[in-house]
């Protein structure tokens, strides 16, 4: 199935097609300067994954809402987590 006849529900980024062969994915979280946290960077992988299987589209673009393009990884959320399973402390 090709990217573009897929429905795109992200959380935080959106999927678009600008152009006939073209894949647009804009991060928004401009709050956390559009930090990506593991359940986005899943996605967004899966994503491009799909866009190389896709003969229809030849050109993939990246960008963020807001002041920031991406100040990478959500270290918060990974904290949260690895507190989570036991894999790091507080103290």
């Amino acid at each position: 199935m090709s990217l573009r006849a897929q429905e795109h529900n992200h959380q935080n980024f959106t999927v678009t097609f600008p152009r006939e062969k073209v894949v647009l994915v804009t991060l928004n979280r401009p709050g956390k300067l559009n930090c990506i946290d593991t359940a986005t960077s899943k996605e967004i992988a899966k994503i491009w994954e799909q866009f190389d299987q896709d003969e229809d589209l030849w050109v993939g673009i990246i960008t963020g809402n807001g002041r920031a393009f991406c100040t990478g990884a959500d270290l918060a959320g990974t904290f949260a987590f690895l507190l989570k399973i036991g894999r790091m402390t507080d103290s």
